[in-house]
């Protein structure tokens, strides 16, 4: 998948998990797609670990993650692709839905690509890092539908 294709639709993905509408991902994963989240700095208890595997997997991470997190920005800061690896970097502000605290972060998500299917997402963020600038500026926009 060329660079600019791939960018579009992990753009489209982001913006899919943000509205919760999984069911327009789908058609780009693979049937065993792994999606593997660390979110939390490790050597504490209050961090979260999981890997969800195949079509349901990810939508149980869909539906798990807007049960925790009101994600109010995700913003894209830069891309870096190198043969079937998509590195993507950003910025998150969300709302934790128990205690509705409010956090931020920097992250990093490596998409792994097999032809146009999306074989592995790794997502992680550390939320005991807070940003310590505004937001980046962007006039990115995320949309909600993607096509396939």
């Amino acid at each position: 998948m060329e660079n600019d294709q791939s960018k579009e639709l992990i753009e489209g993905i982001l913006g899919n998990i943000i509205e919760g509408e999984i069911e327009h991902m789908l058609p780009f994963l693979a049937e065993d797609v792994e999606v593997h989240i660390c979110l939390g700095n490790q050597l504490y208890t209050d961090s979260f670990t999981a890997t969800f595997m195949g079509h349901k997997g990810a939508m149980n991470f869909v539906t798990l993650h807007h049960h925790f997190l009101d994600l109010l920005k995700v913003i894209p800061t830069d891309f870096h692709q190198e043969l079937n690896k998509v590195i993507v970097r950003g910025y998150l502000e969300c709302r934790l839905t128990i205690s509705g605290e409010k956090w931020t972060s920097n992250w990093m998500q490596i998409w792994t690509f097999e032809g146009d299917q999306i074989r592995k997402i790794r997502m992680f963020s550390d939320f005991k890092q807070r940003a310590t600038s505004e937001a980046p500026e962007t006039t990115r926009r995320f949309s909600s539908h993607i096509s396939h």
